[in-house]
Order: C-alpha cells, then sequence, then structure tokens
C-alpha cells in the first residue's frame, strides 16, 4: 500500500495559489484604488470625481471641474506614481482625465 503525501498548505498559500491563478490580484488591486482613492488623491479632488474605473493599465478618471481637470492632465505622471505606491505594484502607466 502506496503512503500518501502531504497536502497540508497554509490558508494564506492557497488563498495567494488561487489569486494568482485566476489573475485576480490586479483586479483586487484595483478596486483597493478605487476605494482608497480619497487617501490618494485629497478630498477637493475626490469630491469632483464622478467616475473612475482601470482597463489596460490605464486609469481613467471623470471630473466635473474643468479646471481642475485641466490641472490633472498636468500632474499625470504623479497621479501614476501614487496610485502605483499604494497598489504596491506596476498597475497603471497612463492616467486619462476626462
Amino acid at each position: 500500500m502506496k503512503k500518501r503525501g502531504s497536502n497540508e498548505q497554509s490558508i494564506k498559500d492557497v488563498i495567494s495559489d488561487l489569486m494568482g491563478s485566476n489573475h485576480m490580484k490586479g483586479k483586487l488591486a484595483e478596486i483597493n484604488i478605487i476605494n482608497n482613492w480619497e487617501k490618494i488623491v485629497g478630498n477637493l479632488i475626490a469630491k469632483n470625481t464622478t467616475k473612475i474605473y482601470i482597463n489596460k493599465n490605464k486609469l481613467y478618471l471623470h471630473i466635473e471641474s474643468a479646471p481642475l481637470r485641466n490641472e490633472l492632465n498636468y500632474t499625470r505622471s504623479k497621479i501614476v506614481e501614487l496610485v502605483n505606491q499604494e497598489a504596491g505594484t506596476e498597475l497603471i502607466d497612463d492616467v486619462v482625465v476626462r
């Protein structure tokens, strides 16, 4: 009779493997960015952001205020840096302000 090998893993390892295999880490990072948007950019920008989503490594922002939208176009690289720092990985590479 053959002896069975141990198949024990910690829950953390199992969840990590599951998330990696289903490409869920990126989606969870996106949700984290959206939920922490005010913390990342501040109250003024967060209040004027009507829609935020990530698609194909681009962060899309819909901003109500035209002057703020113009200002954010000049600081897109800083937003990329802040978002990637919060995500802990290179989640986005560009910002589209609409």
